[in-house]
């Protein structure tokens, strides 16, 4: 089921409940985290039911992506997320708060972030405001292996002619 299908889906269920549209985020800043990896964080107030669409900086990346959604305060429940058009749904696991994903990403689109989901009572019903807070990591592939690929192909390349040679 496509992800806008899953929204308009959990709206319907949520009656007459609003659902709150804020304006977009900030772009969260990809920093250098490390050989070969970049990493962000960010924290987000919500009220009741909630769309929130991330941007980052740099706008593309390329590599695979690792994203972690956590409830900070208020009982926040997240439903789905997409990730560049590849959408994740959440199941949370016996006793698992966390809401972990992984997507590999090209730097021919740029990396967005969409998250679904509601502040909700002890009966599932939409309540007051909540924040929540999210780590995302980008491995990128270093110059240096690329390098270690070119050789290992190259050597690949001559133990083949060598072997037709013989």
């Amino acid at each position: 089921m496509k992800f806008h299908q899953r929204i308009f889906g959990a709206i319907a269920l949520a009656g007459s409940t609003s659902l709150a549209w804020a304006a977009p985020p900030d772009p969260v800043l990809l920093m250098p985290a490390g050989p070969g990896l970049q990493s962000g964080a960010f924290t987000q107030a919500v009220d009741g039911l909630f769309v929130d669409t991330f941007s980052f900086k740099p706008a593309a990346v390329d590599g695979l992506v690792s994203v972690t959604l956590s409830s900070l305060a208020g009982p926040v429940s997240f439903f789905s997320a997409s990730l560049n058009g590849q959408d994740f749904s959440y199941f949370p696991e016996l006793g698992q708060t966390d809401f972990m994903f992984q997507a590999q990403v090209s730097s021919g689109t740029p990396l967005s972030l969409t998250v679904f989901g509601a502040v909700l009572d002890g009966d599932g019903n939409p309540l007051g405001a909540g924040s929540y807070s999210g780590a995302i990591t980008v491995a990128v592939p270093e110059v240096q292996s690329y390098a270690l690929m070119l050789a290992g192909l190259v050597g690949l390349a001559l133990a083949a002619r060598r072997r037709r040679g013989a």
